[in-house]
């Protein structure tokens, strides 16, 4: 009875509601907070930031001309084990605003509430959001560990079974592999709604997420490809734009390169030497930053649509008795 409810959740995010702009708001709030910490994580690990950038781009020029003795020569700087600490520590302030726009949208979309500035806030269910992703950390780390066991056990099983036949451990790979990806699939859309049930639920709740996913694995499965392929087709319309723009006429032609290896390598070494060469005229900046922009801007469009299918699925569970708030 619980299941015949129709979930209708890939777009749920951008239904109408009564209050409008609430999502905008947040969003733009959470662009300009993260805008200020990655400027902030530039000023004061710039020291780090600018030798390991002009490393970068002198194995990039190097890479792009062949040039191995270049490339010898440029070594590897030091300031970038500073860069790596630096960006490890960014990232936990990163991530508690992440979870603070995570938590705004899903509050509003599930209880209609909104708190804070613009509808963040380090309220508690920020911090229970947050806790649900070191959760997601731990699992990926344990699942991890468990197929790499899986794998060997399998691999070397073949081994023996077929007396060291390559061939037969070559076969068995993309059984494994599908099996590997299959589970994986199945884990995180049976666990996807761990942020949005801790929210319907006003408490730490990353396991009732099996509860408000039993009966629904298709449709939130079909809800998040269609989404990726619409998000996929958009940055492959992108990717066009970037390389007829930025590239134009100086652009290889790939296409005949396709099934010459040599010839493919060839090409991508040009395509190097044209994009470094177009770094030089100011307007391919701004072609990119253009595209950056928009980048952006389809990437957050995929976050809240995810959000808003969590929602859904939450809103749901609520609604058949499968979960229920936490008593006040």
């Amino acid at each position: 009875m619980a299941d015949r409810q129709a979930l209708k959740a890939t777009f749920f995010a951008f239904r109408k509601r009564e209050r409008g702009g609430v999502l905008l708001r947040a969003t733009v709030a959470f662009v300009i907070m993260a805008l200020v910490l990655f400027a902030a994580f530039i000023a004061v690990f710039w020291g780090s930031v600018g030798p390991v950038i002009q490393w970068y781009i002198q194995i990039i020029e190097a890479s792009a001309t062949n040039d191995t003795a270049a490339i010898e020569a440029a070594g590897f700087p030091m300031e970038f084990f500073g860069f790596i600490g630096g960006l490890l520590l960014w990232l936990f302030p990163f991530y508690i605003l992440f979870a603070a726009y995570e938590a705004a949208c899903l509050r509003w979309m599930i209880h209609g509430e909104t708190s804070g500035f613009m509808g963040l806030s380090l309220g508690a269910p920020t911090w229970r959001v947050w806790s649900v992703y070191w959760i997601w950390f731990v699992l990926n780390i344990a699942f991890t560990i468990v197929m790499s066991i899986v794998m060997g056990v399998i691999m070397g099983a073949m081994m023996v079974s077929t007396g060291g036949d390559p061939n037969a451990t070559v076969t068995a790979l993309p059984i494994v592999y599908l099996l590997q990806y299959g589970l994986m699939a199945y884990f995180a859309v049976r666990f996807a709604p761990a942020a949005a049930t801790t929210i319907a639920r006003r408490k730490f709740a990353f396991f009732d997420s099996w509860t408000v996913t039993k009966g629904r694995f298709l449709p939130l499965l079909g809800s998040f490809v269609l989404l990726y392929v619409i998000y996929i087709l958009v940055s492959l319309a992108l990717g066009a734009v970037w390389f007829a723009t930025v590239l134009g006429s100086g652009a290889p032609d790939i296409a005949a390169a396709a099934g010459d290896s040599q010839r493919m390598t060839l090409v991508i070494t040009e395509t190097l030497e044209a994009y470094l060469r177009s770094l030089a005229d100011p307007s391919t900046w701004a072609v990119i930053g253009a595209l950056q922009v928009v980048g952006l801007v389809v990437a957050v469009l995929l976050y809240v649509a995810m959000y808003g299918v969590n929602a859904r699925a939450a809103i749901v569970a609520l609604e058949d008795g499968k979960i229920k708030p936490a008593a006040d």
